[in-house]
């Protein structure tokens, strides 16, 4: 049952004015593609579009009430506000300074959403979760999630993400973690970042708690894990991973493609266990061993919820497998790449037991001037674990020298999936990858269906 939220309770909270009845409102909406009927539609401004032009169209899709900021004319309630760009940030502060309950945030470079989403299951049997919603994890999106954070929730789980300088402690500064995990910093984003030690600089923002009692959780074999533990004023900090000196130590590391389980054994002072995983791949093994990690810094009994990894259902297009005709497979994780991400697969292929084993690449994006030297990293890694690169995009050129024989590069996604379709794909694994403006889940479906 959709919780409902009150007008004057969201303009006292966000500080707006109210115009009309006080009436109930059961989500809240930016796109009136997603509208649901009783949704409050705030009309958001862009470089590119300005939410006032959609009101009409939202009001017959059934919004309840709008958020705008400047006069209109409406027989709908109102809130008017300064800026509904930061109306959210209002009204996500109002309500994180009101809320009893545990936050946590999760940054890193890859991972988060998967993190965000094990955690939810680990704790589903214990706790009234709130969590971001989807991927909504910038200055909108993550304020945007916060809107409906309301005492009846036990707990918080955030996602903080970042494609420049400044915006984790932004967001950090509305959502005060109480516990705060990074996944990993790697080359992302580096168009707005710089370079991969400025993104780990960027990420370890979220390690300055506004709580005198933060908990900080990282990566022990990441590069900046020292970094990160000497910046943060964390009250304590719990470290995971394959490294011996993790305090969540996972290792023993299998993944059984048919069945898409990942199993491995988790290692702490005071437990070691075996894991079985509904998911594919060491990174979602890492992944589980943080939520294990932060479920133990709330005190909850990992025993009892370790056997809730076999339920989790990950995000669509995160090492989704999919089963194709003569004993083949296709992993699809289209749905964003960076070198390090694009790397992990590739590890997955070379883990896993059948003769041919393909990697079908898009571009990865945002990576500034480094780019090729990214594409022909990729390359160099790919070429004594797979047999075939198959590539789209110009990025890719120094790579296939790279790579040799069995490297391809297409001039666009249908002459690549054309050639897929003519080739035998017998005992064959496919891994599918690149950034989103590659639209490699479009080479994706058409392999799948």
């Amino acid at each position: 049952m959709k919780e409902k939220f009150y007008l004057d309770e969201i303009a006292f909270r966000s500080r707006a004015k109210l115009i009309g009845e006080s009436i109930s409102i059961n989500g809240f909406s930016i796109d009136t593609r997603s509208l649901t009927a009783g949704n409050l539609f705030i009309a958001l401004r862009g470089k590119n579009f300005d939410g006032h032009n959609f009101l009409k169209e939202a009001r017959n899709k059934g919004a309840a009430a709008l958020v705008v900021d400047r006069s209109i004319e409406t027989d709908l309630p109102m809130l008017m506000v300064e800026d509904t760009n930061n109306f959210f940030k209002k009204l996500a502060i109002s309500n994180r300074d009101n809320f009893y309950g545990m936050v946590i945030g999760i940054t890193g470079s890859n991972g988060k959403s998967s993190t965000k989403e094990i955690l939810a299951s680990l704790l589903s049997t214990k706790k009234n979760c709130h969590q971001t919603r989807g991927n909504k994890n910038n200055q909108i999106g993550m304020p945007l999630s916060m809107a409906n954070l309301t005492n009846n929730y036990d707990c918080s789980i955030l996602e903080l993400g970042t494609s420049s300088r400044g915006e984790i402690s932004i967001l950090k500064n509305i959502s005060k973690p109480n516990v705060a995990l990074i996944t990993n910093a790697h080359a992302s984003h580096l168009s707005g970042l710089g370079s991969v030690d400025l993104v780990a600089e960027e990420k370890g923002c979220i390690a300055d708690f506004c709580h005198e009692d933060g908990i900080l959780v990282l990566l022990r074999e990441s590069n900046y894990y020292q970094y990160w533990k000497k910046q943060t004023n964390a009250s304590k900090v719990i470290s995971f991973g394959k490294h011996p000196d993790a305090d969540f130590q996972i290792y023993n590391i299998e993944v059984n493609l048919p069945s898409n389980k990942t199993t491995f054994c988790l290692k702490t002072k005071k437990i070691d266990l075996t894991c079985e995983l509904n998911g594919i791949g060491e990174p979602n093994a890492l992944n589980a061993a943080g939520a294990l990690a932060i479920c133990d810094s709330m005190g909850i009994d990992l025993e009892a919820v370790i056997p809730n990894l076999k339920e989790i259902k990950f995000p669509e297009r995160r090492m989704s497998v999919h089963p194709l005709r003569d004993n083949s497979y296709l992993i699809d994780d289209s749905y964003n790449a960076n070198p390090e991400s694009m790397k992990r697969s590739i590890d997955l292929l070379d883990q896993v037991c059948f003769p041919t084993k393909i990697l079908v690449a898009g571009q990865m994006g945002e990576l500034g001037d480094e780019s090729i030297h990214f594409h022909s990293e990729v390359a160099e890694y790919a070429k004594n674990k797979i047999e075939h690169l198959f590539c789209v995009g110009d990025f890719w050129k120094r790579g296939i020298e790279v790579f040799g024989n069995g490297a391809i590069l297409f001039n666009s996604n249908e002459e690549l999936i054309n050639y897929l379709s003519s080739i035998e794909k017998t005992n064959t694994v496919i891994a599918v990858k690149g950034s989103r403006s590659s639209r490699m889940d479009e080479v994706s479906d058409i392999l799948i269906n």
